[in-house]
């Protein structure tokens, strides 16, 4: 690392630090003479966009979003890459404090639905990114093919003495095999440019602020309501158990209203996609099949999940009539 950034940045290393944070992807801080920085090396995949990130966050920072900040190789470029083939790229340390799941203060609940508000009001006219959830999402990504990989992963899970995953995966095994037919208009959703990882461990805070939105490595077009819904349940604390105050979520919508519109279409279907995306993703799976070092969020995020599925089963249908009367 200290050679690969002296001869490529002109960086002299004084202390490395792993990252713990994340899924996938190796993130190391750097100390150096000239100061701190973050080297990451984006793990290989087709949702990961790393040659983006660096001009997306260019364009945010001019529309006054406080983003990640680049720095540039002494060819000029923002992404690097080592001698096995692996890319990277190195952009500032940004201090601060970055909250658990499920542990948002009202302050920083209010601030990142207003953020991300103005981050796909700066966005609404950003082309180049790949599509997120779009036709191919719903092509192949459905209850049928779920309803496999559930299996796969239960035999897994029994395999392994997993009797907790095993559980989990017995309830979305019945729930897909019952699961509502939704079909989603995706002309009458808002799609656009988005972060397309939009939670609190991404927000870097300070105080009552936040003072930087990082990680853009998953940018891509996305219907937006999903991005929305995503954000408050990793944030707000009554989520944690699986439970979502109706009232607190459409505050949330509100505060992100302020600077993004969403039509009634969007609002209708917000907390059914995110119902139909979390039913039809598998990320016991991703936990079983992955050799990250950090495998275990996989899991985390897979627990958590199915906690939320519970919720939503029971209440889906009533959250659009609702964000659609009082937003």
């Amino acid at each position: 690392m200290k050679t690969l950034l002296k001869k490529n940045y002109n960086l002299e290393v004084i202390k490395i630090e792993k990252s713990a944070i994340g899924a996938g992807s190796d993130t190391y801080f750097v100390t150096c003479d000239s100061g701190k920085y973050v080297v990451k090396f984006p793990s290989v995949s087709e949702i990961n966009n790393p040659e983006a990130e660096p001009k997306l966050c260019e364009f945010l920072l001019k529309k006054g979003i406080s983003v990640c900040k680049f720095i540039k190789n002494k060819c000029g470029e923002y992404i690097t890459t080592d001698d096995s083939g692996r890319m990277f790229h190195v952009q500032e340390f940004v201090d601060g404090t970055m909250y658990d799941w499920n542990s948002a203060p009202d302050w920083l609940l209010k601030e990142s639905a207003k953020t991300l508000g103005r981050i796909h009001a700066s966005l609404q006219n950003y082309v180049g990114l790949p599509i997120g959830i779009g036709e191919n999402f719903f092509k192949y990504m459905t209850p049928k093919n779920a309803l496999r990989s559930y299996e796969r992963s239960i035999e897994i899970a029994r395999k392994n003495g997993d009797t907790k995953i095993e559980k989990d995966l017995l309830y979305r095994i019945e729930l897909i095999k019952n699961f509502p037919e939704y079909n989603f208009d995706l002309s009458k959703l808002t799609c656009g440019a988005t972060h397309g990882d939009y939670f609190i461990s991404q927000l870097i805070c300070g105080e009552d602020k936040i003072n930087a939105v990082i990680d853009w490595t998953t940018a891509c077009v996305h219907p937006l309501v999903w991005e929305i819904m995503r954000s408050y349940v990793y944030a707000a604390p009554e989520c944690a158990n699986g439970e979502i105050d109706t009232c607190k979520l459409i505050e949330y919508f509100g505060d992100y209203c302020r600077y993004a519109e969403l039509n009634n279409y969007d609002l209708e279907n917000a907390a059914k996609l995110f119902y139909y995306q979390i039913a039809v993703c598998d990320y016991y799976n991703q936990y079983y099949t992955s050799k990250a070092d950090n495998r275990e969020i996989y899991l985390r995020q897979a627990v958590f999940s199915t906690g939320l599925l519970k919720w939503f089963e029971k209440h889906a249908e009533e959250v659009g009539c609702f964000l659609q009367k009082y937003s």
